[in-house]
């Protein structure tokens, strides 16, 4: 089995414990003991000799046990969080940036939460950039402005049409759902509010472990490539005026 990697923090250690322990090299001698030449008449000057600190001895081989104890612990942290839902192939546990390298279950709750709700959201908007290709609520979205469903554009172009009023229902209704709806939230797995299957049907939970944690797991996943799916149809709808990308229109294409 390899030894820890002590690295830079144990050359730190050490050289903050050599001082300290009293170790001096006298003038006039080399390291290997060899005499060198002092002027005729001029006496080598004698170094005091530090006597033996204790104290700074012992805080230095405390920080060197603090610094390998971090390191086990980031370890730990890691074997921790690859049982969790979500590490599926082919990347297994990706954490490029060492966000969960702390073990704070904490932490790893509310990051976990974000990701699910982001997910959700970005399900929901990709399938409301597909579903108005094909069909379109009928009525006014805004009869005091003579607005109908139909005059609105598919995608970004929307934004500039419907009214402020229908962006402010749309901000109290996910408020509404954050604050009131999404409550209470189960102690150990981020995301459960006890709605049920498509957290919208009580009372349906899955109570085999294996299929649940393949359904939370395809959620998870879903989630993933919903958010890349957005994001590309924005890019793809800001530069050609199509979530589809029809790069015709992309009149800046070289």
């Amino acid at each position: 089995m390899a030894g820890p990697d002590v690295g830079p923090s144990a050359a730190g250690a050490v050289a903050s414990i050599w001082p300290s322990l009293g170790f001096t090299v006298t003038p006039g001698h080399g390291l290997k003991g060899r005499r060198t030449r002092t002027p005729a008449g001029v006496s080598a000057p004698t170094a005091p000799t530090a006597p033996l600190a204790l104290p700074g001895a012992v805080a230095a081989f405390c920080a060197l046990a603090a610094g390998l104890r971090s390191r086990a612990a980031g370890k730990i942290a890691r074997r921790a969080w690859e049982d969790e839902l979500g590490v599926q192939p082919p990347l297994g546990y990706w954490d490029p940036l060492g966000l969960g390298a702390d073990g704070d279950f904490e932490e790893f709750y509310r990051r976990r939460e974000a990701e699910l709700k982001n997910g959700r959201v970005a399900m929901y908007a990709t399938i409301g950039y597909i579903v108005p290709e094909y069909y379109k609520f009928p009525g006014y979205i805004s009869p005091t402005e003579n607005i109908k469903f139909v005059d609105v554009p598919n995608g970004l172009q929307a934004i500039g049409k419907v009214p402020p009023e229908g962006w402010l229902q749309i901000a109290v209704y996910c408020g509404w759902l954050e604050i009131l709806v999404n409550q209470p939230k189960h102690p150990s797995e981020p995301g459960n509010y006890y709605r049920g299957r498509l957290g919208l049907l009580p009372m349906t939970e899955m109570r085999d472990p294996d299929q649940r944690a393949k359904s939370m797991n395809a959620e998870i996943a879903n989630g993933r490539l919903a958010m890349m799916a957005i994001v590309g149809m924005w890019f793809q709808d800001g530069l050609t005026g199509s979530a589809w990308g029809d790069w015709d229109l992309y009149t800046d294409s070289p």
